[in-house]
């Protein structure tokens, strides 16, 4: 009878203990909500929203060797888009095709990693000079896998005449594109 009640009483405590740390409390999510408000707000919002429609479905090409911390590709073709991504087909994802005619694609990647890294946009804002600025992150994730991948990051942007295309990482120009009709 004893060990009946030391097993239930065991196994409260084990239940009561793993439950305590597995929810945010209004404190942890204050800070999940500012840090993300740092990572916005460390850019300046000087223009408009830019119309951004990420890409999904697509993977780097194994032929494609990128070295810079962070590399950006502006594509307004299919033979271009084509020679640097392939799709990832499954059986239940949707492959969002660029429309070229009207829109050109933004590409952000770095070298393969063991860590998880995701490639995120920060901020995407144009001015009423029609210049574009996209600002990205790219944080780790938790541990190190058994396996590398190539981040990737893939949208689309109007073409309505863009002076001027200016990539960021953080808060660091990296890249300026000039003149795209």
């Amino acid at each position: 009878m004893h060990c009946k009640t030391y097993l239930l009483a065991a196994c409260t405590l084990a239940a009561a203990s793993c439950g305590n740390g597995a929810g945010n409390t209004t404190a942890d999510s204050a800070t999940a909500d500012s840090d993300a408000d740092t990572v916005m707000a460390a850019h300046a919002d000087s223009g408009t929203s830019l119309d951004v429609q990420p890409l999904t479905g697509y993977f780097v090409k194994n032929n494609i060797q990128v070295s810079d911390s962070l590399t950006f590709w502006i594509i307004d073709n299919p033979a271009t888009f084509d020679s640097l991504f392939g799709m990832a087909k499954t059986m239940n994802n949707k492959i969002d095709n660029p429309d070229f005619g009207t829109h050109v694609v933004v590409a952000a990647t770095m070298p393969a990693t063991f860590y998880g890294t995701e490639i995120q946009l920060a901020s995407a804002t144009s001015d009423d000079q029609n210049n574009a600025e996209l600002h990205f992150v790219a944080p780790a994730g938790n541990g190190k896998s058994s396996s590398s991948a190539t981040p990737l990051w893939l949208g689309s942007i109007p073409k309505t005449g863009k002076s001027t295309i200016k990539l960021y990482t953080g808060d660091h120009l990296t890249k300026t594109v000039n003149e795209l009709e």
